[in-house]
């Protein structure tokens, strides 16, 4: 008796039908409107047929709490994408955050659409507000956030799979 080995099945285009073929490649994921991550080596698939393409990333939650701990640790000041995705990765609506910083809604807007920068003060409590919502707080450093410099350029960030498939900074 011999064993044949399976050919991996083709995979189609889910809009045309056409064969699509897979590449790894590097990959830029939006987060707040032009400010996201790259992520390397993510499988890709293209449609030769109608020029589809696909992305395939599995763990996104580890993904995102991986980004938000990258925010969190930078030195620089929240800059409003920054603050954006933190919300979002709270689930909190605008009016809520405003509420949990003691702020206005308006004034969240504000911090959002880059009108104002957050305040040194609302920038700590939202950077503890995602250790504590991520179980990450008995790893809390009050010195980290003592060094947080002036400034609010949004984190250029890489990440990359290790060993165990986690997501991990790339740098």
């Amino acid at each position: 008796m011999s064993k044949t080995k399976k050919k991996p099945a083709d995979i189609l285009c889910t809009d045309c039908g056409g064969k699509v073929r897979r590449t790894t490649e590097n990959y830029r994921l939006p987060l707040v409107g032009e400010w996201g991550v790259t992520l390397e080596e993510i499988e890709i698939t293209h449609c030769a047929s109608c020029g589809g393409r696909g992305v395939s990333i599995d763990r996104m939650a580890p993904l995102m709490r991986g980004i938000a701990a990258a925010v969190v640790n930078k030195r620089g000041r929240l800059a409003a994408p920054e603050v954006t995705f933190l919300r979002k990765h709270l689930e909190y609506t605008g009016a809520r955050l405003a509420k949990a910083l003691g702020v206005t809604g308006p004034t969240v807007s504000r911090w959002e659409s880059a009108r104002e920068p957050i305040g040194p003060s609302a920038d700590r409590l939202l950077r503890a507000l995602v250790l504590i919502h991520d179980r990450e707080a008995d790893s809390f450093d009050p010195a980290q956030f003592e060094a947080i410099e002036e400034g609010s350029t949004p984190l250029r960030l890489t990440l990359r799979r290790d060993a165990k498939g986690n997501w991990a900074s790339a740098a």
